[in-house]
Order: structure tokens, then C-alpha cells, then sequence
């Protein structure tokens, strides 16, 4: 198969995915769409992230360690929430220059309060982990993944539109799904939820981009979640 026919069969899988996701969305789609409280909780966790930045301890910390710390999240190892924040600006702020995509997923694990409840928070972080590392393995080494919040993780996928999104966005999802999880003499599996916005289609600010595809999610979990949602 040359080179050019295997990406056009990868351009028309792409797409067919999205057309199929597409397709299952359901409800009043007036009822979805830039939602102001989405935004509000955005920026409000924004705020909070800078007020409240990670209690590390410095003195016991040193060269790379200190840079290690202020850079990822101690737990995955991925991307903080601040370093994200500042890698997603300079990346829309080369998009909007040079007119290039960029897509935003939104990853939530689908019911991690129920694990806490159940398992206890080892088990949550065991569990953050695995996510992390599913994520880690099936994404270019441009593209940009992080840890959002407690439940949620992020990832920028620079010069990629919704159905390229789209794609992976299941391929994670699927991957997530297929992971045994074996935690304190415990084996179980999780699902997980994905939104996907994409710039400039779906927003011009990275508040907003996160907003879309956080809302997404939102929309992912409440049809039962273990799906991609696509803005």
C-alpha cells in the first residue's frame, strides 16, 4: 500500500468516526453549546490553581528535582494544570498565526468517586496512573498531556481538526477500557468519557477551547458515559 492510499483510508476512517459520533448525539442540541457556567468554572479553577500552587518542598528539593516539581504532576508525572495552561497559549498563539487546528480533549475517568467510595484513594491514584500511562503511550511527541483536576486529564493536539480528534479520542477510550487494573488484591477495569472542541471552529480563547471540551465530557457522562463526544 503506498504511502498517499494509507492516508487517505486513515482520513476516511477518521471521518467516519466522527460522522458516527456525530450521529449519536441526542437531545435538544439549543441546549447544548457555550454554556456561561462551564466557562465560570474553567476560570474559577484557574484562579484557584494560581492562588493555591503546589505546596512543594523546596528546601529538601534540588537542580532538576525543583524543576521536575514545578513543571509536572507529582502523581502521573504528567503535565500540571499550570504548565498546560501556558504550553496551550503558546500553541493557540502559533495556530492563530500560522492558521493551523488545534484540537482539545477532555478525559475523565467514568466513576471515580464510586472507586474512592468502594476502593479507597490508593486505589484512585493506582488507577489515575494506568489513565496516564494509556495516555502517554498513544499520543505523538508534539502533542501536549496533562493532568487537569483530581478526575479529569487534558491533552492539545497542535495541528489536528475534529475528525484527526475524533480518531484518537476513541483509541484512547478503547484502550482505557481494555487496561486490568490489579490494586490491593483487587482486578477490575475502567470505562472512560471524552469531549473534543477544537480552535477555531469551536472557540477563539483557550478558556473557551477548554470550556467546549469540558462541557463535552459533561455531556459524554450524562448519556452514560464510555463515549466520545465531539463539539
Amino acid at each position: 500500500m503506498s504511502e498517499d492510499t494509507h492516508a487517505a483510508d486513515t482520513e476516511a476512517h477518521a471521518h467516519a468516526i466522527l460522522d458516527e459520533l456525530k450521529r449519536q448525539k441526542l437531545g435538544d442540541p439549543a441546549a447544548y453549546g457555550g454554556r456561561s457556567d462551564i466557562l465560570d468554572r474553567v476560570r474559577d479553577y484557574e484562579k484557584q490553581e494560581l492562588d493555591t500552587q503546589q505546596t512543594i518542598s523546596i528546601a529538601s528539593a534540588r537542580g532538576e528535582d525543583i524543576e521536575k516539581l514545578a513543571l509536572l504532576d507529582s502523581m502521573t508525572e504528567l503535565y500540571n494544570h499550570r504548565t498546560f495552561l501556558k504550553e496551550l497559549k503558546a500553541e493557540l498563539n502559533r495556530a492563530k498565526r500560522y492558521g493551523h487546528h488545534v484540537a482539545l480533549c477532555m478525559i475523565g475517568i467514568d466513576g471515580m468517586d464510586g472507586i474512592r467510595a468502594h476502593y479507597g484513594t490508593l486505589t484512585v491514584d493506582a488507577v489515575a496512573k494506568v489513565a496516564a500511562n494509556v495516555i502517554r503511550e498513544g499520543i505523538r511527541e508534539v502533542d501536549i498531556a496533562a493532568r487537569y483536576s483530581n478526575n479529569e486529564f487534558v491533552l492539545a493536539l497542535p495541528q489536528t481538526n475534529a475528525a484527526g480528534a475524533a480518531l484518537l479520542a476513541e483509541r484512547l477510550r478503547v484502550r482505557c477500557g481494555n487496561q486490568a487494573i490489579n490494586h490491593n488484591w483487587q482486578a477490575f477495569s475502567v470505562t472512560a468519557s471524552v469531549g473534543v472542541a477544537t480552535f477555531p471552529q469551536n472557540a477563539s480563547n483557550y478558556d473557551e477551547l477548554i470550556a467546549r471540551a469540558w462541557e463535552a465530557l459533561d455531556y459524554a457522562r450524562a448519556r452514560g458515559g464510555d463515549r466520545v463526544f465531539c463539539v
